[in-house]
């Protein structure tokens, strides 16, 4: 019995680190549910603004968005890539609250904070290139600024909290 808990073990802990790469299509195939239950990590290539939406007024009706939901359920990290004109479709609440990654491309992390004063330990947290979403109630420290600089993030700011579709 205590190999077999051991086994068990064992492929929990090499799911959490496996990962796995699929590429959005509305008209294509859905992936299985095995793939929530083989990989702790999957990145959603070409995710598109209706796909957003559909997720972030939970429309479970929606195959994708329930399948997106069955994984988050199932502890799956997700990240999804999106182009650097989807950032303003995307719900500073979404960013800041919701257990996915952003990406632009594969290379550069999006990321926004709650606090109204950003300070340099949050800012050397964040890996190089990254872009931060902020808004205009939001301050930076002087510190902040220049590891920002040094670390090559750049700042967008947001002129409110919600995304261009929830006007």
């Amino acid at each position: 019995m205590d190999r077999v808990i051991a086994e068990v073990l064992k492929r929990i802990a090499e799911r959490k680190t496996k990962m796995k790469a699929i590429p959005y299509s509305e008209r294509g195939p859905l992936p299985s549910e095995r793939t929530l239950i083989d990989f702790g990590q999957i990145t959603l290539q070409g995710m598109t603004i209706a796909l957003l939406l559909d997720l972030y007024q939970v429309k479970k009706q929606e195959p994708w968005v329930a399948w997106l939901l069955k994984g988050i359920s199932y502890d799956v990290h997700f990240t999804f890539q999106i182009n650097a004109n989807m950032v303003n479709f995307i719900p500073l609440k979404m960013l800041r609250d919701w257990p996915v990654t952003f990406e632009i491309g594969s290379t550069q992390l999006v990321k926004a904070f709650y606090q109204r004063s950003i300070g340099r330990a949050e800012i050397a947290a964040l890996p190089d290139h990254t872009l931060l979403v902020v808004s205009p109630t939001q301050r930076l420290t002087v510190e902040a600024l220049t590891v920002m600089a040094q670390k090559h993030i750049t700042k967008q700011v947001r002129t409110d909290e919600d995304c261009i579709w929830q006007k």
